[in-house]
């Protein structure tokens, strides 16, 4: 179907912006499209962290510069009006003659926070917001999340569990979901900056927490609680060059022990969550993904400091003597809204969000 309508042309320009997923690593997600007199002129998206922006991405797609005087712009995220990696949008857009910009979400980001749109109709540019806006605020959850809540990251606990709720047999790794749900984890894992896992899953299982599905410039930076610092540099965590390491530790040692490798040791006397979170905000990891254990997803549970929980239910059962999935302190009640429910392999996959978070 042609686009007819403002409606149409900011769905053309969130379908867009879907093009730098995996892309943008802490950018947020955005398309643009350049529109006049109804017909199309060209479409745009930020196309990689460090590299244009959707705006400018489209105008250069144009094929008569020209015909952008007067021309009208749907774009999904407020134009950026400061000079960053690249120059600001707005004072282009502006110079170029557009005439009118729909604007589908303003920018949460200090840094802009409506200031786009004050330059632009400053300059005699016709500004219209909200045209789809909750499909953009979904569409960079995460960003959005991180810099309305003094920068701290989107948690999401992800549990492999079976149908009794149990995550494996005690001190042994166990494997409950097939191929099939292993590779729908690794597309899950591609969406976050960060894996986080506790000492105690990388011991038992050694695991790698990497993407392995496709090449990331940014792949997440993989996370391992250690307070106690049992974990050693011969794990794969450690000794693989795939993505960045970093050690959260109450042992001192642990500095001096992992000073021949790559990994980035965090040291403090005492790290609670709360802290660890804003370490990784002041990092600049906007989301976490949280693989386990069970003592780590029961803190966090604990804690509040989670928005999402992502569950695959193999279907088997493990018995009385099995681990439980979420363990430790008595967390609160919360109320969670359904987002996903689909069998994927030998597993049934859950979404679920806190219904404050379920809608933005």
């Amino acid at each position: 179907m042609i686009p007819s309508t403002e409606t149409d042309w900011m769905a053309l320009a969130l379908q867009e912006a879907q093009k730098g997923r995996y892309l943008t690593y802490t950018n947020p997600m955005v398309g643009a499209v350049l529109v006049k007199h109804g017909r199309l002129l060209a479409v745009g998206h930020h196309v990689g962290f460090g590299h244009e922006h959707a705006e400018v991405n489209a105008y250069h797609h144009v094929q008569n510069p020209e015909d952008i005087q007067d021309s009208t712009l749907y774009v999904t995220l407020e134009p950026c009006a400061h000079q960053g990696k690249t120059p600001p949008c707005c004072r282009q857009i502006a110079a170029w003659g557009v005439k009118t910009v729909y604007v589908a979400q303003v920018d949460p980001h200090e840094v802009v926070a409506g200031k786009g749109i004050v330059y632009l109709r400053a300059h005699g540019v016709t500004v219209h917001i909200g045209q789809h806006e909750s499909e953009a605020e979904a569409l960079n959850r995460h960003y959005n999340f991180f810099y309305r809540q003094h920068e701290l990251p989107y948690v999401t606990l992800k549990a492999a569990m079976s149908l009794d709720g149990k995550l494996g047999q005690v001190g042994q790794r166990t494997a409950l979901t097939d191929t099939t749900a292993s590779t729908d984890v690794q597309h899950l894992r591609a969406d976050y900056q960060a894996i986080l896992v506790g000492s105690e899953t990388a011991l038992v299982d050694d695991p790698q927490l990497t993407v392995r599905w496709r090449q990331l410039d940014y792949p997440p930076v993989r996370v391992i609680l250690d307070r106690r610092g049992r974990v050693r540099p011969t794990l794969q965590l450690a000794t693989d060059q795939a993505a960045p390491t970093w050690l959260f530790t109450s042992d001192s040692q642990q500095i001096q022990r992992f000073a021949e490798t790559a990994v980035k040791v965090f040291y403090r006397d005492h790290w609670t969550l709360t802290a660890v979170l804003q370490m990784l905000g002041e990092q600049g990891v906007q989301s976490v993904l949280v693989e386990g254990g069970a003592r780590v997803h029961g803190a966090f549970l604990a804690t509040d400091h989670w928005q999402e929980i992502v569950t695959y239910q193999a279907l088997k059962t493990l018995g009385g003597q099995a681990q439980a999935s979420f363990v430790g302190a008595p967390a609160p009640t919360v109320s969670l809204a359904l987002v996903q429910s689909q069998v994927v392999g030998n597993a049934v996959k859950i979404v679920a969000r806190r219904k404050e978070d379920a809608d933005v």
